[in-house]
């Protein structure tokens, strides 16, 4: 069973294909939303809290080296931290997947006070076009609208892809994901020849740490 968390707000909708994806390879998944209210926010950290021992947790959202962000609403709940560095441990004895921006430095920053059985994040993972102009290094690159939902589209694959067949086994997730990154990032030179969503994949991969 995958214990999925996902924060709902207008820029993770694309990371239901995920969830989906999972479901139509058979997996059985629990999914739990965060949804732009405080009550929601409360009622996830404490379904969390109280998950089985061992159990394999897939966190879908936003997230800084210091906090996993909640949902958001942009016109009345604006995003708030859900689970900050400090609060890691409710992840105690978890096989913890990330897929969350700087989610890669949260895990070096918490795994020993935290106690997780084994977890994997990333590094910057730019979704939209405003976190591209947000980073001057990224900016300058000329990176399309078209780059960025094929980017999207590479993670729903090569994530769904990966867990799906190797949730159970992390050391082997992590190996296969870095596999499946390989082969995309060939794929976007020799057929879609688009260098920006290769250099966005490769990223995707070399940041990727397992803890």
């Amino acid at each position: 069973m995958i214990q999925i968390i996902i924060s709902i707000d207008p820029s993770t909708q694309f990371l239901f294909d995920i969830i989906t994806k999972l479901k139509n390879y058979g997996n059985n998944c629990n999914v739990y939303e965060i949804h732009p209210n405080d009550e929601s926010y409360s009622r996830t950290f404490d379904i969390i809290s109280n998950l089985e021992r061992n159990s394999r947790v897939l966190f879908l959202g936003h997230g800084q080296s210091n906090q996993l962000y909640g949902g958001e609403c942009l016109d009345s709940f604006p995003k708030k931290s859900f689970i900050k560095l400090n609060e890691m441990s409710v992840f105690k004895d978890q096989h913890l997947f990330l897929l969350a921006c700087d989610s890669a430095d949260l895990i070096k920053s918490s795994f020993r006070h935290s106690k997780m059985s084994k977890s994997m994040g990333f590094g910057g993972l730019p979704t939209s076009m405003e976190e591209v102009e947000k980073d001057k290094k990224l900016s300058s690159e000329g990176i399309s609208e078209q780059t960025i939902e094929d980017f999207k589209n590479e993670i729903v694959y090569t994530v769904s892809t990966a867990i799906s067949m190797y949730y159970q086994d992390f050391n082997k997730l992590s190996d296969y994901l870095t596999l499946l990154l390989d082969q995309r990032i060939s794929n976007a030179v020799l057929v879609k020849k688009d260098r920006n969503l290769a250099d966005l994949l490769y990223k995707m991969r070399y940041e990727m740490v397992l803890y």
